[in-house]
């Protein structure tokens, strides 16, 4: 799309004229019809010079600055567009909450799609906005899985994104600054509310911090081939759960507060894993998985979590049943709202 056919559309969007616009650049109309016909090239908008009269067609058209920077560079100069934002509202707002004027680190934001520290700013965002609204009466020894879940299916959301968490951090002050170095986000709250909710989001997923719960891990459910189980998202609270199990060896009792445990019910796991057996599941394990690894999955249509076998087609995942009398699934990877690694296996006696 040309500048001018840029301008016209925005015109009729509007219900504005090309007279109305010639009047506020203080030019006569029939310039302005030249340019949006194609006779005459669009003013080089992008020059110091110019800026008032960028300010006016921006206010006109109600559009960025930017979007008209773009047509006007490509159309004179062939400088390629830049592409645009994942999250529109989501990048003006950060623009807007850049802690330290940084002119480099803006135009590396507006010239991506999505720029890395735009994803961990919304993945720091989205942790705090949770950690305001959850409210636990009392510490959960799987409460850290949960959080992170939460987490995970929150900042895919782009609707979530671009409405909910937009409007919230309007309402507030904050900042926040890039270490490009680290790949890391500092948050930084300007209210009591915010950094109650931060200091809440550290301690949470600190790892390292906390009480162990006696070096055992929570049994969160019980698990079949064929039927699944219904994978808690609140977790139970420390020293409770169907039961609490000794950790196996070879992990580290450190990751105790993490680990979660499903127990084999019946024989549907057979020949591999007969009743009682222990699997023991670490969480935000994706990224070690490998083909032939046992995984624990759950879709966004079911509400049930099933333990397979794990082969990787592109972009999509064959699970592979354990027991033959049970079906393989072939599903996409954003079809998966969890897929967890099982780390270690204890059979029953």
């Amino acid at each position: 799309m040309t500048f001018g056919e840029f301008v016209k559309q925005r015109l009729r969007r509007l219900g504005k004229s090309q007279k109305a616009l010639a009047m506020k650049l203080g030019v006569s109309p029939a310039y302005v019809s030249q340019i949006l016909t194609g006779k005459k090239n669009p003013p080089d908008l992008g020059r110091p010079r110019n800026r008032g009269q960028l300010r006016i067609w921006a206010d006109f058209l109600d559009v960025t600055e930017d979007e008209l920077l773009d047509l006007i560079r490509f159309q004179l100069h062939r400088i390629p567009p830049r592409p645009n934002a994942k999250f529109e509202n989501m990048r003006r707002l950060l623009l807007t909450c850049l802690k330290v004027d940084d002119p480099v680190l803006a135009d590396e934001i507006r010239a991506m799609q999505f720029h890395p520290a735009e994803n961990q700013a919304i993945q720091a965002m989205t942790a705090v906005y949770l950690a305001v609204r959850d409210q636990p009466d009392r510490p959960r020894a799987h409460g850290i899985t949960r959080f992170r879940e939460m987490c995970v299916q929150a900042r895919t959301d782009s609707q979530f994104v671009e409405t909910e968490l937009v409007e919230y951090f309007q309402k507030r002050e904050f900042s926040w600054t890039w270490d490009s170095e680290a790949n890391d986000v500092r948050f930084v709250p300007d209210s009591a509310e915010l950094s109650k909710a931060v200091e809440k989001v550290e301690e949470m997923l600190d790892y390292s911090a906390g009480p162990t719960y006696g070096h055992t891990v929570p049994v969160v459910g019980h698990v079949s081939a064929g039927e699944g189980f219904e994978y808690t998202d609140g977790g139970f609270p420390a020293g409770e759960g169907f039961d609490q199990v000794e950790i196996p060896p070879g992990i580290d009792p450190a990751l105790a507060r993490c680990i979660y445990c499903v127990r084999v019910r019946g024989d549907s796991l057979q020949p591999f894993f007969g009743d009682g057996a222990l699997l023991f599941i670490k969480p935000e394990s994706w990224e070690e998985i490998k083909d032939g690894d046992l995984v624990i999955f759950k879709d966004r249509d079911d509400g049930k979590a099933f333990v397979k076998k794990v082969e990787f087609a592109g972009e999509s995942l064959i699970l592979r049943s354990l027991n033959e009398r049970y079906r393989n699934l072939v599903l996409a990877r954003d079809a998966l709202i969890l897929l967890e690694k099982v780390r270690s296996v204890v059979f029953s006696e």
